[in-house]
């Protein structure tokens, strides 16, 4: 089995040949990616969330707001605008009805705390 072991022998040394040759390349681009510099970083903002434009005002402008509603009030069908209104309604009474329920909530004494009579046991 000659023939065999020289056919090993030969794709071994083959594979040690490419190995070797991408160690190589390996080492090549580890060496020129580190004598370029580091990748430049893209400018973050001071907040994070900041657009390129905005300078931290934090306001809206109320004439652009007004615009874009009037805009979609015209291009949305009177009877979807009613739905959305009554939709709106709704959840605005439902947050009502959870604001009104946590307000009275806050005025009612803590379970297992207050409102517990407490009786003065005399020690002989």
């Amino acid at each position: 089995m000659p023939d065999e072991a020289d056919a090993l022998r030969a794709v071994r040394a083959h594979l040690d040949d490419a190995h070797a040759a991408a160690d190589r390349l390996v080492r090549e681009a580890q060496r020129q990616a580190e004598a370029s510099g580091p990748p430049p970083r893209p400018h973050v903002p001071p907040r994070g969330w900041e657009s390129p434009g905005d300078h931290g005002s934090g306001s809206l402008d109320p004439a652009a707001l007004l615009a874009l509603i009037e805009a979609v009030r015209d291009a949305v069908p009177p009877e979807l605008s009613h739905q959305l209104a009554e939709a709106v309604r709704d959840l605005l009474l439902a947050l009502r009805a959870l604001l009104d329920y946590a307000i009275e909530r806050l005025g009612e004494p803590a379970p297992g705390g207050a409102g517990i009579e407490v009786e003065d046991i005399p020690l002989d």
